[in-house]
């Protein structure tokens, strides 16, 4: 059987270093086009009211972002209350199953933790009194807020990198290898950025015909969201940290 692996992995988006330049990563290749998952080219904007992303999303260029390193590009961003409303359907379409902790294998489903317990873990960093946040992006995008809790500590260093500091971006989002720091979004608020990226996750990795979407799992995230293949056994062993 003959395979032709095409080596550009076309409009790769996720916040880990470029693909194009990883070109060693031949079983990820493989991997992909034995699934033969085809990219959309579609936008990433709905006629739906969007919550947080605007016409300077990311995903309308082809550069590759990634997470670590942190603009210019201010980003200020309003989550109202009739906003809220709009973006509760996403939640709806993941139900309400609870788990004990989390689920690798399905990160849609509740965590069963509250915001207090998860700002108990997060004491002494600068990541502490968001876990109400954590819970409420949970509730509406249909993330679970461990998951997401543990990606903001993994790609922000605990809260203490640049971006997260001074443009309150705990997830690097939008940065870009080439200028990272002045690519990255600045948010008016850390609530902002934790709704942004969980509405990015819900949308385009977490919904069947989405942009990136590789099953609901951590590993399938992980495939199309970072070049780094132990990305998913961090943020999985930073949530077990967060529940033990």
């Amino acid at each position: 059987m003959n395979i032709k692996i095409d080596t550009q992995f076309h409009n790769f988006q996720g916040p880990s270093s470029n693909y194009y330049n990883a070109m060693d990563r031949f079983e990820d290749i493989l991997k992909y086009k034995m699934n033969g998952l085809d990219i959309p080219q579609i936008e990433t904007q709905t006629n739906e009211n969007p919550v947080i992303f605007g016409s300077n999303d990311y995903s309308s260029n082809n550069q590759s972002p990634i997470f670590e390193n942190d603009s210019l590009n201010t980003y200020n961003t309003e989550l109202s209350t009739n906003n809220l409303a709009a973006a509760s359907p996403y939640a709806n379409v993941f139900g309400n199953s609870h788990i004990s902790s989390f689920d690798t294998n399905d990160i849609r489903k509740k965590s069963n933790v509250t915001a207090a317990q998860i700002d108990e873990k997060l004491q002494g960093t600068p990541l502490n009194g968001l876990g109400s946040y954590f819970k409420r992006a949970e509730e509406i995008y249909g993330v679970n807020a461990l998951i997401l809790t543990a990606i903001a500590k993994l790609e922000s260093g605990n809260g203490n990198s640049a971006i997260a500091r001074n443009k309150n971006n705990l997830f690097g989002f939008g940065a870009y290898d080439r200028s990272p720091y002045e690519s990255a979004r600045s948010y008016a608020t850390k609530q902002d950025s934790i709704y942004d990226v969980a509405k990015h996750l819900s949308t385009n990795y977490l919904r069947a015909g989405g942009m990136y979407f590789n099953g609901y799992s951590l590993d399938g995230v992980n495939v199309r969201y970072s070049t780094n293949k132990n990305w998913a056994n961090s943020v999985s062993r930073i949530a077990n940290e967060l529940v033990n």
